[in-house]
This record gives C-alpha cells, structure tokens and sequence, in this order.
C-alpha cells in the first residue's frame, strides 16, 4: 500500500476529522500537525496562531448582541461561497487566498514543514488548503492531494493559479466536485469520493458494519415504512445480507459536531432544547460533539 504524509492542523474539529479516517494511510499511522509539529519555527507558529485567535474569538462572540453579529458577518464575508448558479467562471482570488498567498510567499510560512516532509519523498495528503498551497509554494516534490471537508466550498479552496497546478482533490460531494471545476480546477484533478469513515464504521473491503448500521437506521427514519416500501428492491440490492428490521433496535440517536471554533454551540443547545419532551421520554438521544 501507497504510504502518504499526513497532514492537517487543530484549528477546531473539521480538518481533523477528515483526517482521523486516513492515519492507516500515514508512514507513521499518525497525522502530523501543521500548525503544532515538533520543531515548528516560533515565526510559523505566530503566524498560525495570529491566524487562529481572531477566528476562535469572534467565533464564540456571536452571541453578543450587535457587536458579535457584526464581527461575524465580516469574518462569514470572507469565507463566502458565491452562488452556484447561474454557471460562470469564479476564478478571481478571493481576499482570504489572497491573503494566505502573500504570508506563505513573504514569509516563507510553512517552509520548514515542507522541506522536512519533502525530504521523505512521499506523495502528500492533507486536509487544509493553505498545506496544499504552501507545498507548490515551496516545490514539493511528489504529488500533493487535498481532501475537502466541507458540502460546498469557497474560492479559498482552489489553488491560486488551479489550472495550473499540480494539486489533485478528494470532493466529498458532487457539488464540490462542480464547483471546484467553477474555480478553475481541472477535472481531471477532481475525484468524487465522499467523505472519508474509519474503517471502524464501516467494516474492511465487505463494508458489513455500514450496512448493518444502515439497515437499523433506516427503520429508525422511516417509522411508518414509506421509504422502505417504496424502495425496497433497492434498499436490499445494497444491504446484501442485512435486512431492514420491523422494529427500532435502539432510540433515535443524533450526533451533532460543532465546527467553526465553536460558532456553532448555540445551534446544538437549540436543537437540544427542541427535544427535551422526547429525550425525557427516552425516545431519542442527543451527543454534542
């Protein structure tokens, strides 16, 4: 098997998380942090953090009345994904790339990660943008792949000059896998793969655990057996063995994962306080990631 470098940052959960999944692909079934990796230059560590503490900040200060929600508009301005329609061509820098750009280019930001993972002459496999640009910045030698975290993305996430450059991404969805091509990546450079699951939710190359998982999920969506009904030709053709059963096996069960530094917590108490009648009652459960 084709061993990678790879490589994310703990700036919140969402790079992480696309990460875990891939550590059996790592030389050292590790992830290697960009931001935090043993010998990391104080300049480099500065600038990350200089990057981070205004993101976590106003992040967590959207709740403040009118001053929070100003904050964020401006910093959500930033990280826009324009509209997907009507198609055009969306190849202009936006001021986050463009921004990213400059430090990697005036201050040799990420310079020492690249030449010490360059010097293992392995294909580079990240979950962060700015660890893709910085890799063509800095001549990275081997291939460089970026795994996207998100359903949609903006501009940040297409290299500068993307028809142009060597970098090949892993779209978790068909509209990222669109939209990227709307920023100037070439197809060719775009793989639809979803988004990656740890083996241990999925099961090895039979893929038995996801579709035993599936079979109980699906009777906890679909109480009243419409979907079920309508589609079970197909419903069985992809669970194989497993079988849909005719009553719940366990609570309906939702996990909500805060993201954006934490911007999102209101969202999970609102959602908890929604369903306090039916987790009194035990018919559902909550985890706040």
């Amino acid at each position: 098997m084709q061993k990678v470098c790879l490589v994310t940052v703990d700036l919140g959960y969402g790079h992480q998380r696309a990460a875990f999944p891939l550590r059996f692909l790592d030389r050292k079934g590790e992830m290697t942090l960009a931001n935090n990796y043993p010998g990391i230059p104080d300049k480099d560590r500065e600038i990350w953090n200089q990057g981070r503490k205004p993101y976590e900040f106003i992040s967590r200060a959207k709740h403040i009345p009118i001053v929070g929600d100003i904050l964020f508009m401006g910093m959500d301005s930033m990280q826009r994904i324009r509209d997907f329609y009507p198609r055009r061509n969306l190849f202009r820098q936006s001021l986050q790339l463009r921004t990213n750009i400059m430090m990697i280019k005036n201050k040799q930001w990420g310079k020492d990660l690249i030449d010490k993972l360059d010097r293992e002459n392995l294909p580079l496999l990240t979950t962060f943008f700015t660890v893709a640009y910085m890799a063509e910045e800095f001549n990275y030698k081997n291939d460089i792949y970026l795994v996207v975290c998100d359903a949609d993305v903006s501009r940040a996430w297409a290299a500068p000059n993307p028809t142009n450059s060597k970098i090949k991404y892993f779209a978790p969805t068909r509209r990222v896998y669109e939209r990227l091509q709307l920023y100037g990546v070439k197809a060719e450079n775009i793989y639809y793969t979803g988004f990656p699951l740890p083996k241990e939710n999925t099961g090895n190359g039979n893929l038995k655990i996801l579709r035993h998982d599936l079979a109980g999920r699906l009777r906890n969506l679909d109480p009243k057996n419409h979907y079920i009904s309508k589609y079970k030709k197909t419903i069985e053709e992809h669970l194989k063995d497993e079988r849909v059963p005719d009553q719940p096996t366990h609570p309906l069960t939702i996990t909500f994962a805060v993201g954006g530094a934490g911007a999102q917590r209101e969202m999970g108490i609102k959602l908890t306080k929604s369903l306090k009648r039916n987790l009194e009652k035990g018919e559902a459960r909550i985890n706040l990631v």
